[in-house]
């Protein structure tokens, strides 16, 4: 008899490493580095960890919608994440984005893993991409941590 696999356990690994990838990128820089702006229109390494920390809760916001309406029509994290990262409060330091990013991915974590293994089907319907399940959209997000964390590659690049 096959075993199912817990669509939450195949999804965990590729998030945990994603943001350990974006955490080893940040942990590169110095404290004078991680605030310092990198040029117009970009983010310094602090901003960066915020915009995580929003991004996720967006996201947390956007899979409970699914979760609790018939086929939602969700908004444009792409472009919803970026201006609520902007339109914030500066982050009061680096502790306080990590806390809060630790304690949003924990957030998360508990709430996928409570979903039953039909609830990673549930439909809805993307501005831009269509209609969509779930799971695709719980798996947007080690892309995004893997993007961001290429921005810090690229930052850190700039500064040496």
């Amino acid at each position: 008899m096959a075993t199912l696999v817990n669509p939450f356990e195949k999804v965990r690994p590729k998030r945990v490493a994603a943001r350990i990838e974006f955490m080893g990128q940040l942990a590169t820089f110095s404290n004078d580095e991680i605030a310092r702006e990198p040029g117009e229109d970009e983010w310094s390494p602090l901003q960066l960890a915020h915009h995580l920390y929003i991004a996720d809760g967006l996201a947390l916001e956007q899979m409970q919608l699914v979760q609790n309406e018939d086929n939602p029509l969700v908004a444009n994290v792409g472009e919803e994440a970026p201006r609520r990262t902007s339109s914030s409060e500066p982050p009061a330091s680096l502790d306080a984005v990590l806390a809060g990013m630790a304690a949003r991915r924990e957030e998360l974590f508990e709430y996928l893993a409570s979903l039953p293994a039909d609830a990673w089907e549930r439909p809805f319907l993307h501005q831009n991409w269509g209609q969509l399940k779930f799971y695709q959209l719980v798996n947007v997000l080690p892309a995004h941590d893997r993007l961001h964390a290429q921005q810090l590659t690229d930052i850190k690049a700039k500064y040496s």
